[in-house]
């Protein structure tokens, strides 16, 4: 039976975040996910890497500076991932006057000293049309301000990939059913999708289950340390608004705000905030909410939404460390963990956003010090994210280097292959030489020799892992087309269990 100083439960941000920096600091890690790596919240963000500007209207300055230094830090350390977004923030008289916003804005950009991005402006209409032509002629002045934009769930799987290629396990498919203190060790049951039960054991565990950390502490028979708030947050995706790569940031009557988004050719709008009191593998959104953010947009754009203009929607469930007395959206978004030794050595993770998640994911490994005495500091401060290095290369080299070698290559695949994988991209491409050698074409970007490498280097096993978590080609790809994908997927998942039970038979 195999023994594991760290076993891992959640395939989120957060799970994968410990996972990297537990193996980079010489533990032995597994990690199992019951579904796909970001398959839940992990991939229904805003996909915004910041500080969190309303939290200053809330005196949260701790968490917003927390934000921010990481904001920097993972702008470092994932720079084909996380990339800064310029964001306008079109004044609405009866709303938050002039001069809260400046200073907001100012505080903003000077509360962490690591901050790098542009510093606010006041901008107006007439010098900056570009940004208001879009909005209703009531609109003339704002500000524009800098934030990091990122793909969520390509952040969570190059912490995966970073803790595998430092000796993590990776499970995906994976649940624990049953868990058993034996001697202050754990004994696990996993369950794999398609396979018989397994045993591990376990020095120590590390709940980040997310939205479902109290049913896994219930399983460990673990008290909760925290009483949780879960929030539905749902974004629609519509036919492109405007033109240009800044966001826009919206403030709604009831304190709230929305931001508008450039998004593979389309506008993201969102989030909202919703007590969600539901059945956990069912979520969606719903006809009030597309109301909420259709009703918004239509009071800023001249173009006005229409039902019609949704071509796709996703909804996901933040776990909130509850605040009695506190409305859904001033509820702190910043993080908690718990160490336990009884029934034997746990930490449960409370919380959290996207932003924090390497932070939180240090001091949760710290923790451990008490398992492990001789536990060694966390190194993801100083170790680039997979995809941002290749070969002494920065993922800026590598861009000139790639769009040399593969010249052959239609520029808008290249530098899509460059923002999804970084430097990684060469895993899949080094052995072509012209068009041909990307094999299949599915449709619409997709060929082959990316379908076998999310195949074999990032867990894909179905059409939805493929199309929209680890790309976003299911925005437009056909039926027909998935179909086939599906139908590639499948074979080709077959050959490749056949083949390893050929070689299990053959040791």
């Amino acid at each position: 039976m195999d023994v594991f100083d760290v076993v891992i439960i959640g395939g989120g941000i957060n799970g994968c975040g410990c996972a990297a920096d537990a193996a980079l600091r010489g533990l032995s890690v597994l990690l199992c996910e019951k579904d796909d790596i970001a398959s839940k919240t992990s991939s229904s963000s805003t996909k915004l890497i910041h500080g969190g500007l309303r939290y200053l209207e809330y005196y949260d300055f701790s968490l917003v500076k927390k934000a921010l230094d990481e904001r920097q830090k993972l702008l470092e350390l994932a720079p084909h991932l996380v990339h800064a977004l310029p964001i306008v923030l079109p004044q609405q008289k009866a709303m938050r006057p002039l001069w809260m916003l400046r200073a907001g804005l100012f505080l903003y950009d000077n509360l962490s000293r690591k901050n790098k991005l542009p510093k606010a402006k006041l901008i107006h209409r007439r010098q900056q049309p570009q940004y208001f032509n879009p909005l209703t002629c009531e609109l003339n002045d704002g500000f524009l301000f800098y934030d990091g934009a990122t793909d969520d769930a390509r952040l969570t799987l190059a912490n995966a990939k970073q803790a595998r290629d430092h000796g993590a396990r990776i499970l995906t498919r994976t649940s624990l059913v049953q868990a058993e203190a034996v001697d202050n060790q754990w004994l696990l049951t996993l369950q794999p999708a398609h396979a018989e039960p397994f045993q591990v054991q376990a020095k120590t565990i590390i709940n980040a289950a997310g939205p479902w950390v109290e049913p896994v502490n219930n399983l460990l028979h673990i008290p909760m340390n925290h009483t949780m708030s879960l929030v539905k947050g749902s974004h629609i995706v519509v036919h492109k608004l405007y033109e240009g790569n800044h966001a826009y940031l919206l403030q709604h009557t009831d304190n709230r705000i929305v931001f508008v988004i450039p998004y593979h050719g389309y506008t993201m709008i969102g989030t909202t905030d919703v007590a969600f009191t539901g059945v956990l593998e069912d979520i969606s959104i719903s006809p009030a909410e597309i109301n909420y953010l259709f009703e918004l947009v239509n009071t800023y754009f001249s173009k006005q939404l229409v039902k019609g203009d949704i071509i796709n929607s996703w909804s996901g469930v933040r776990p909130l460390i509850a605040e009695t007395g506190k409305a859904l959206t001033k509820i702190s978004r910043d993080y908690a963990y718990h160490f336990t030794s009884t029934p034997a050595p746990a930490i449960t993770i409370y919380g959290g956003k996207v932003t924090t998640y390497r932070r939180l994911a240090l001091r949760a490994i710290d923790e451990l010090n008490v398992i492990f005495p001789k536990l060694p500091d966390s190194k993801t401060a100083i170790t680039p994210l997979p995809g941002a290095v290749r070969e002494g290369r920065s993922f800026k080299e590598y861009q000139q280097y790639a769009r040399e070698k593969y010249h052959w290559l239609d520029p808008e695949l290249l530098e899509r292959y460059l923002q999804n994988y970084g430097t990684d991209a060469e895993q899949f491409l080094a052995a072509c030489m012209e068009m041909s050698d990307l094999g299949i074409y599915f449709t619409h970007s997709l060929y082959q020799v990316e379908v076998d490498y999310l195949m074999d280097e990032e867990w894909a096993i179905s059409c939805d892992d493929v199309l929209w978590r680890r790309s976003k080609l299911g925005l437009s790809m056909d039926m027909v087309s998935q179909s086939t994908l599906a139908n590639y997927l499948h074979k080709r998942a077959l050959a490749r269990a056949y083949e390893d039970e050929f070689l299990s038979t053959e040791r």
